[in-house]
Order: structure tokens, then sequence, then C-alpha cells
């Protein structure tokens, strides 16, 4: 009988069906009944019509049109058995909204839903058991309900909820759940664990923010933590995997809405605000042959007014759209770093401005930073509180309890025992090799060194450098002698610096700048000594370009004067180059396609998706706060680094010439020439220079990550035909190289192929390092070496003036008068410093590489992976005592400097469970999160 008449569900069990069963009890279109899969009957029919009508109409259940039917067809499965068991269960997770920590008006709304009758209900789904009528694997009875306390309240951090399920033990170890949220607000869930009788424990790792059923119009799936390759895939959960990766991939088309679970591609065209200014135009980077770019999240915002290809922007305190699962909750102010870094770009510092003077007059201004401080621009806390943003951020930023409170920095490193020391060529050279930007410097095998750029743009291509500027540095060998020994290297942003160098100069009169080779050559202490510094223009004035070289001079002489004022735009170059590319682009912007491609193409229940996804972990996250108060067009790069409104521009011109099989640490140090291949020297490497910190730490941190990954890889890939019959696994690398990497697809020298299993570990050992030892090694220094700006000035607004005018007098009277005028003004050092100091926080539940807690172990259960993880943990404390002791053996002198600044960028903090986060800069997390 197809009659539909007016029938009353309990609000305690939701009636919901699955697209797999059109003919469910309970089908309808209200946006109370779930279309997801197979949820079983939840109303016992076998009760008098007259009795379930009498309780509707004392209003204890919900009404709805479903078929009559279909009423009586499941209530016979509904009989007990010999097989019944009952499973208890602990679900963890957090009540909180998507952008609060105590949120009481989310915990309100909860407890209002459950005193509603609106309930989170979760069932289990057999693995090998199939039901005939969806494909998918059998379920038992109703829904079991989460026992939500309304005496919990807004609790910052984890809760703990009881739950106990039915299930049937010939339906053997269930494989997946199904969970429906009909409160009116998400929350995060951790993970489910189920005592199941006989078998022990078996856990469900979530780490999801679950959506309201009303939003989301679909029931969310969990898998457990057992691994499957595609084809060996339970047939219970087939469906169930195909099903949650469509989800996840979206079609491609309209607005992402904050809650939305979809990863897609789109290209950085929302860098610029064109509607605002023409000034504030910027190029679309990625989808073109001129400037082509890794890509980003694809948000689906409407385009510009002004340029269609240009996507508008999202405004303070709104963030750009990413999948909710990128925002990781917290539970410490201190783990806020994307929100902090916007509350201040937005919020502070526009009012630094007015601060301070022009240029500062003396060193000893700067150094009052540290000692007296400045008065902050914010009258108050309260004040704060009153401007429109999300109470993180307000928390995250500032923790002033009183007006006008002062702001105090952290005197950095570089000052802490030679405050002098950073003024020394020893520690320019050093910080070559065991600074913030070590992985730059390559030993010149050819002199002298040559661009690659148009001559009749540029200039002429070789350098003007010559033996006789530098013979009489080199320690009594002749030119020929140290290049074939290897002792002379080079710091090279010529072609970088002059693609843009007219434009930039043409910008302001006080934006100049160069693009500069530095020679350094190693001495017989094994230490770096620069030799030569060249500075170059294009041909702009009378069309004849500029080249000149500077060499080493005496404190107070003309040519000491010349090299100090060298030096500064070497370094300006350096620390641009450092923050645009080293940290930006081959970090950051190269990661994200990498995340994207993970979620779309490799099941939850894939084990390469458990091995990567603990190292993508609030990536996208502050990829998006970056774009927003950043990269943007007149954002903190723009304003404090001297590329400036090309900053963006110019990593696109970089991004041209990268290639993914270059950035494993050893590829790196063999296409620098910093190592040759030795099969006598460990791992098969000789460092040219052997007190070469950042690569000596590297190594063994690349070889047992490596040996790691390899010894997971070989637990689920026996053979390299594994590799290739394994789908998912070759349509992620495929989406990888072809489109979220798309600009570069055309040239297979740049790629793996995914052959077999040592291309797998050597991809997989890549992207690992990548998110870890390479962005610890340049991001967690830099207020170390930056946060005292003459070190590391991030501008230069005059260019050397020429001999015989007055600038040139000027500079010979007061050089250190002239190098303040030359670097960063206080508002842009302040500005650049406070971002410093943000970017270089470990954040206070940081999870450093080598830790079992917030790692793979915590998404598999399969066997050998626990063992294979402790031997990987285990080196990685050994490592650390090796880092300390190399610290403390006086004969590497490059390992502290005159500075006195120990290398622990790549100390792995593997054994440190204090979780006191903080400007540590020691310490190799496992993921891009700040």
């Amino acid at each position: 009988m197809d009659a539909k008449i007016l029938l009353g569900i309990p609000t305690s069990t939701p009636s919901c069906i699955g697209s797999y069963r059109q003919n469910q009890v309970g089908f309808c279109q209200f946006h109370a009944c779930p279309t997801g899969p197979s949820w079983r009957s939840h109303a016992q029919f076998s009760q008098d019509f007259k009795q379930i009508l009498s309780k509707q109409r004392r209003g204890d259940f919900r009404s709805f049109a479903f078929n009559i039917k279909d009423i009586f067809v499941k209530h016979a499965s509904s009989k007990e058995g010999v097989d019944d068991q009952t499973i208890q269960g602990e679900v963890i997770l957090q009540k909180v909204s998507l952008f609060n920590i105590t949120d009481y008006a989310a915990t309100i709304a909860d407890e209002a839903s459950e005193l509603m009758g609106n309930r989170v209900y979760l069932q289990l789904v057999s693995s090998q058991e199939v039901d005939s009528e969806t494909g998918v694997g059998k379920t038992v009875g109703e829904p079991s309900v989460l026992e939500w306390s309304p005496l919990d309240g807004p609790i910052a951090g984890d809760t703990r909820h009881k739950i106990t399920f039915n299930w049937k033990a010939n339906l053997g170890v269930p494989g997946a759940l199904l969970l429906k949220n009909t409160h009116s607000r998400e929350f995060f869930l951790k993970s489910v664990t189920l005592d199941i009788p006989g078998q022990g424990k078996l856990r469900f790792k979530c780490n999801s923010w679950v959506s309201p059923y009303h939003v989301s119009k679909s029931d969310r799936i969990f898998f457990s933590n057992k691994s499957y390759l595609p084809d060996a895939t339970p047939n219970g959960l087939k469906k169930l995997r195909a099903k949650d990766m469509v989800e996840l991939r979206g079609d491609g088309t309209g607005e992402r809405k904050v809650s939305d679970r979809i990863y897609d591609y789109d290209v950085y065209n929302d860098i610029g605000e064109p509607d605002q200014s023409p000034e504030l135009a910027r190029e679309v980077l990625g989808g073109s042959k001129e400037f082509p770019y890794p890509r980003r999240c694809r948000t689906g915002r409407p385009p510009t007014k002004t340029d269609p290809r240009c996507e508008s922007r999202a405004s303070f305190p709104n963030v750009n759209y990413i999948p909710p699962d990128e925002r990781f909750p917290h539970t410490d102010f201190s783990d806020f770093g994307a929100h902090t870094i916007m509350a201040f770009a937005n919020m502070i510092a526009p009012t630094i401005e007015d601060l301070f003077e022009t240029a500062f007059e003396t060193f000893e201004q700067i150094e009052n930073l540290y000692v007296r401080g400045f008065k902050s621009p914010l009258n108050s806390m309260k004040s704060l509180r009153e401007k429109p943003s999300p109470l993180q951020i307000v928390q995250g930023i500032v923790e002033a309890t009183e007006d006008n409170p002062l702001i105090n920095f952290l005197r950095p490193q570089v000052l802490a025992v030679n405050e002098l020391a950073w003024k020394t060529d020893r520690e320019f050279a050093r910080q070559s090799l065991a600074g913030v930007n070590p992985l730059v410097i390559k030993c010149l095998e050819t002199f002298p060194p040559t661009s690659s750029l148009d001559p009749n743009i540029y200039g002429p291509q070789k350098s003007t450098i010559t033996e006789q500027h530098i013979k009489k540095f080199l320690d009594g060998l002749s030119l020929s002698q140290a290049i074939a020994s290897k002792r002379l290297f080079i710091m090279d942003y010529y072609d970088p610096y002059m693609l843009y160098a007219e434009r930039i100069n043409k910008i302001s009169d006080e934006i100049k700048t160069y693009g500069s080779r530095t020679f350094f050559f190693l001495t017989d202490d094994n230490e770096l000594k620069p030799v030569a510094i060249e500075l170059c223009l294009p041909p702009i004035v009378d069309g004849k370009a500029i080249r000149s070289v500077y060499t080493p001079g005496e404190d107070g002489s003309e040519e000491g004067a010349l090299w100090q004022l060298a030096r500064a735009h070497a370094r300006v170059n350096d620390s641009g180059y450092h923050q645009l590319i080293s940290h930006w682009l081959r970090t950051h912007a190269v990661m994200e396609p990498f995340i994207i491609a993970t979620h779309r193409q490799l099941s939850r229940m894939h084990p390469l998706y458990k091995l990567l996804i603990p190292h993508y972990l609030n990536t996208m996250d502050i990829n998006q706060a970056a774009r927003q108060s950043l990269i943007n067009a007149a954002g903190v790069i723009e304003n404090g680094f001297t590329p400036a409104r090309y900053s963006s521009e110019m990593s696109s011109k970089i991004y041209k010439d990268w290639k993914f099989n270059e950035q494993g640490l050893p590829a790196d140090l063999l296409k620098r020439g910093m190592a040759v291949r030795d099969p006598t020297s460990p791992y098969g490497l000789k460092l040219v220079i052997e007190d070469y910190p950042y690569a000596v730490d590297g190594l063994d941190i690349w070889f047992t990550l490596k040996q790691w990954i390899s010894d997971y890889l070989s637990l689920y890939y026996k053979d390299d035909a594994s590799i290739k019959k394994d789908q998912e696994l070759q349509a992620w690398w495929n989406e990888i190289v072809n489109i979220g990497h798309g600009d570069l697809k055309d040239d297979p020298s740049r790629w793996y192929k995914m052959e077999t299993r040592e291309e797998a570990v050597e991809i997989v050992t890549t992207i690992l390092w990548i998110a870890s030892a390479h962005h610890a090694a340049v991001n967690f220094g830099q207020y170390s070496y930056g946060g005292y700006m003459p070190n590391l000035p991030t501008m230069s607004r005059r260019l050397i003036p020429e001999k015989g005018t007055e600038e040139y007098s000027e500079m010979l009277r007061d050089v250190n008068a002239y190098f303040l005028k030359t670097v960063s003004t206080p508002r842009q050092a302040t500005l650049i410093m406070a971002v410093l100091e943000i970017l270089s926080q470990h954040a206070k539940h940081e999870v450093y590489l080598g830790q079992i807690h917030g790692s793979t172990p915590d998404w598999v259960d399969d066997s050998g992976v626990v063992e294979a993880f402790n031997r990987f943990s285990s080196k990685l404390v050994q490592l650390e005592k090796n880092v300390i002791a190399r610290n403390n053996d006086p004969n590497l002198k490059n390992r502290r400097g005159p500075a006195q600044v120990p290398y622990t960028l790549l100390y792995p903090n593997t054994s440190d469970l204090s979780e006191s986060g903080g400007p540590n800069v020691h310490g190799v997390p496992n993921s891009i999160s700040i």
C-alpha cells in the first residue's frame, strides 16, 4: 500500500535512509532525515498504531510522511540471536565551534538540542558481511545514542562520552561507523575506541569536524585504524570508501561554505585587490607559462569587478575558505599561529607607522627596543576586544591587562653572547652555512660566474669579478687551485633580483636594490671568509649596466665603509630570497597541492594517507592566513621586504626552475656542488665543507626519515608490481604532477615516476622532508638572526653613493649613520621583527618528528607499524645527542661562530614531551604549522 499517512517518529532515534536503500523505512525529503548511507529502521512498528498516534499527540514524536508499505518489513531482523554482543566504547570529542575555543553559545545550543531530542547517533558497519540491498556492510538494529552530558560546559579540551552498541558476532569486527549529528552546531570528533568481546580494542582515529545534519545533508563515514590498499578493501567497505572520496572532491563549482568538506584547486588570483585601487592589482600566479605557480585550495568566491580573472578577497576578520578539518581545534592560545598573524597584520601593524621617526639614528635606538620597549599602539585590552575579531584572535595576539602596555622585543640570540659579533666577516660567512638560509650557497665550479638572462636587457651575462679582486684573500692559492680544490663558494642572487631591479627601483625613492653575488673562500680551519661582493644593476642610465666589485677593508677606511654597505645589500638580497623562496615557495606553497591531492585521491583507509596526514597539520590554515595578510598586495611582505609589490611575482619566476626531484637534501646538495658521491663516506656522500651544520644534521634526519618510510611502505607493498596496480596511489601522483603542480607537468625530468617501491620511498621522503626538516631549518631561526635588524635587514633604501658626490662624503664621515639610512626604517624593522617573532614560535602542543602521539601510529593499528616507528623515534633521540656533541666540539667552528649561537635548528626534539612551546630555536615539527 503506497498511501502516505502522517506518523510520529521518536526524537531520540532518527529515521534516515541510505542512498543505496531507496525503499528504506522513513524515506523522506525533510532535512531531519539524512540521505547518507544505510541506517536501519529506527522505530519498532510492532506496537499498535494507536499507541504511536497517542504519543504523537502528546508531542513526543516529530511527524513526517513515509511509505506505509515498508512499516513492517524490517521488524523480523530485530529478533535476538545467540551471537548477539554488546560493545562498549568511548568517544573523545571537543564541544567547540570552528572559530572559538570557549564557545558558550555553542554549548547552550547543544544542550538545548539534547533536551529537544536532537542527538548524536552512531552505527557500526560490518567489513565482510554485505547487505544485499545496499551493497554496504551490514548493520545491527537501531543506531546508538551518544551520552552527551549538559554538565560538561564549554570546555576548552577533550570531553569523553560513553557509548554502547548492539552487535552480532557473525558480522565479524566492524570496519566503519556512520555518524549523524542532529545538534544545531558542529563539534570536533577526535576518536572512537571500542572494546570488542574476545578481540580487544578497535580504534577509529577521526580528527574531523562533524557538521549538523541539516547543514551537511549526509551521514559521516569513519573507518577503523585498519589500513587497506584499494584491491584489499573488504567487501562491506568498498562502496563507503568510494563514496567518502567523492564527497571530498566536490564538483568544482560554487562558492565554498565554511562547513564544506571539499578539496579542490585554484590559481593564486586572490592576492591583489584591483577593485580597491589599480596600485593593488597583482598578476595571477598559476595557469600560465609566464607566471607558473603551485595551486592553492579553491574557495569559489566571486570575481572582482575590475578584473574577472581575479577573485574577490575575504575581509578581516573573515578568513579564506579551507576545508574544516584543516583547522584543528587548539586548547592553548599559543597554538593559534594563523590567526595571530592575521590579527597582528590587520589590527596592530597599521598603528605602528606613526610611532617612529623615518630612520634609526644610532644602534642604541635599536638596542632600546629590547631594553626599554615602546608604548603599545593599542589603548587598552578593552579597545582590542571591541574590534571585530574572533575571540581566539584577540587573546592570541596580546596578553596585556592594563592601559597603554609596553611592547618589549625579546633579545635575539645573535646578540645574546657577543653583541658585536654580527659585524664580523666570520659571522657573516658562517650564517650562509648555519643561519636561517643555509640552502643557497653553491660551490663555484666556473669562474667568473655567468647569468642566463638576456644580455640585451640586463647587461653582460658574465660577472666582472677577476682573479685580481680576490687573489690576496686566497691564502696563497691561485684562482685555479682554489677552484680545483673546491674552496670557492658563491651566494648568487643576480638572476632573481636583476629581473626586477629596474621596476623595484622605480617604485619609490625609498626602495632601492641590486642583484648581488657574494664570494667566499674556505680556509684551512674549515671556515668560510667572504672575499668579494659584486653589486649589479641593469643598463638603465646611458644604456650602461653597473657591475661594481667590493672587497673587505679595514674598519675606518674607505674600502671598509664600502664593504660594510655592500654586505648590507647582500644581506637584504638574502633576507628577501629566504622569505619568498626558501621559506614561502619551497615549503608552504609547494606543499599545498600534496595536501589537496592526498584528500582527493587517497582514502582515509589507505596506508599512505595515514603516513602523510600528520605531516599536513595546520599547513593549509597558515597558508590561507599568509594569502590574506602576509603575501597579499600591500601586506606585511610587500611593506617589509625590498621586492615590495613584485615579491610574489618574483617567487613565480623562481618556481619556473623548481624540480621536485631536487628537493630532497642529498639531491639538493649534489646540485649545488656542496657534496659529491663517495661510496666510502656515510650515506654515500662526502660534504665539500665538512663543518656544514645544516647539511651534517640534515643528512642524519633525511636518511633516518627515509628508513622509517621504507620500513612502513614495505609492510604494504611487497614488490614493484603492487605500486603500479594501486589505483589510488597512481591517481594521487598523477594529480599532483598534472594538476597540483600542473604548470610544470610537461617536463618529466622534474619528477620521479611512480613505478617502483624505491621511487615511492623517495617521493614520500621528499614530501616529509619539506614538511618537517626543511621548514624547520628556514623558519624557527628567523627571530634569532632577523630579530636584530642590522644583522639581517629586509629593506634597502639607498644605493651605494658614487664617489665625488656629497652623499659619498656623508658616508665616509659616518658610515654607521649612513648604514642605518640605507636599511629598514624603524616602522619596517619593528613590523618584521614582530612577525618573525610570531613565525619563530613553536606551538605549545607541537608534535615533533618521531613523537608517537599525533603521528602515524595514532592512525594505524596494523602489525609492524609501531615497531618500525619506535626504531625511527629511537634513532632521532640518538641524533639529538649527536647535535649536542657537535655543538660542544671546539674544532667545529661553524657550529657556534663568533656570535656563539649553537646550531640547533635541526635538533629533532623528539625526547621533549614538556609541551612548553615558545620561541625555541630547536625542534623539528612534523608539519608546516606556522
